[in-house]
């Protein structure tokens, strides 16, 4: 399957190129000569989400645009693993790019370079080569995401990153709840737009729950997320937490593989995509250390 945002380059066109078999390469107006991962943060409060769109800023945008600059204006294009809400931030965004022969950046120039131009609501965590036929969202074995409920006072910062809750949650329902959660599962229940999937079927691996201060913060993990997924589940997980309903409940709403059955879903501001894995033994060690916006 290509990704939405390419186009397939003709398997006679690249016969100078090693490539696995399957893989294809997107189109680009330049010779590639090699493949750069890059891991980003951003603030979403101010886009429209990762992918470039008509109506709003994006993040995606931003990057391109100061790339194709960088590049002395050669069209740059990211493949980004997933398409985060508008609203929604990142600690660990991966997206990779077709690097040019000329001009030569190398990557440690280039992360510099880029984050003296990027406002400050986007930041390059790292950049490092892969191969020529990397994609960064089929080659993802991976997600790690991070909903931030506000049990204290609120204020103008923490109104920016989390979902100011009433005190008083039931942690052990709450965890109850997760433990009927995880595993494979047909999550339609849990997914908006479901008539634009094929399979709603997703594996999560685990759901953690840890309190830091006024803070608590619920951490998936899983082989990957549907549209609206993580939000849909928080809004669930977040009604058990004020008794709205049980975890019996949420196991017959799993079950219903019904969007109407379920609580409404979260805002966007409280969640974080931490973490994308190419790597699985990075997936049983990803544990949150501190609340997403400390880091």
């Amino acid at each position: 399957m290509a990704d939405d945002l390419t186009h397939d380059v003709p398997p006679s066109e690249m016969t100078e190129f090693e490539l696995r078999p399957g893989r294809t390469l997107e189109a680009a107006s330049y010779r590639p000569v090699g493949r750069l991962l890059l891991e980003i943060s951003y603030d979403g409060g101010g886009y429209g989400g990762w992918q470039i769109q008509p109506n709003s800023p994006s993040v995606q945008q931003v990057l391109q645009e100061k790339l194709t600059k960088l590049f002395g204006g050669l069209p740059i294009h990211l493949i980004g693993a997933s398409r985060t809400d508008a609203g929604v931030h990142a600690i660990g965004f991966a997206a990779s790019f077709l690097t040019p022969g000329r001009p030569i950046i190398p990557p440690e120039r280039l992360m510099t370079a880029l984050n003296r131009q990027l406002p400050p609501a986007i930041r390059i965590r790292s950049l490092r080569p892969v191969p020529l036929d990397f994609h960064t969202r089929y080659d993802a074995l991976g997600k790690a995401y991070t909903y931030v409920f506000n049990r204290g006072l609120d204020t103008p910062f923490a109104g920016r990153y989390s979902w100011r809750v009433r005190p008083g949650q039931d942690l052990d329902a709450m965890r109850e709840c997760c433990a009927v959660l995880t595993g494979t599962h047909d999550f339609s229940s849990f997914v908006a737009e479901r008539k634009n999937i094929d399979d709603a079927v997703r594996t999560i691996y685990s759901i953690d729950i840890q309190d830091f201060g006024q803070y608590r913060c619920v951490t998936f993990v899983g082989n990957g997320f549907l549209y609206k997924m993580v939000r849909c589940l928080i809004g669930t997980i977040e009604a058990v937490g004020r008794g709205k309903i049980t975890p019996r409940d949420v196991a017959r709403i799993l079950e219903a593989r019904d969007r109407t059955q379920a609580p409404e879903t979260a805002p966007p501001w409280g969640l974080f995509l931490m973490k994308v894995f190419f790597d699985e033994a990075e997936i049983g060690a990803f544990r949150l250390e501190q609340v997403p916006f400390f880091m």
